[in-house]
């Protein structure tokens, strides 16, 4: 087993930023858009944080479907959307209420 730590943290969160940016999601999602002006975003405007927390879930639901090793790429491509879409939310949210409040140390906890 490959030793665990830091650096291949980072390096799976490097993946994820990959995959929105330069990969699966720019190809079907991003278009050159920026990602404030992606179709999440404007979802997300609409319905709420609901629907990038749902497609995380849908994504580890996905996950049972690659149950063999040969098919370790396509769990981990799934895995990584589920952490490109909590990410989402995570910046969506931070947007919202950092609006509210003058600086991240007033937020509430």
């Amino acid at each position: 087993m490959k030793p665990l730590s830091e650096e291949h943290f980072l390096n799976i969160l490097d993946e994820a930023h990959h995959q929105v940016f330069e990969g699966k999601g720019e190809e079907r999602h991003g278009h050159g858009l920026c990602i404030e002006q992606q179709p999440w975003k404007h979802i997300t405007d609409n319905v709420g944080t609901g629907f990038v927390i749902g497609q995380a879930l849908k994504k580890l639901m996905e996950l049972k479907a690659f149950s063999n090793p040969e098919q370790y790429k396509s769990w981990k491509r799934e895995a990584l959307g589920a952490i490109v879409y909590i990410t989402m939310g995570i910046m969506y949210n931070d947007s919202l209420y950092e609006e509210q409040f003058q600086s991240k140390s007033e937020l509430p906890d």
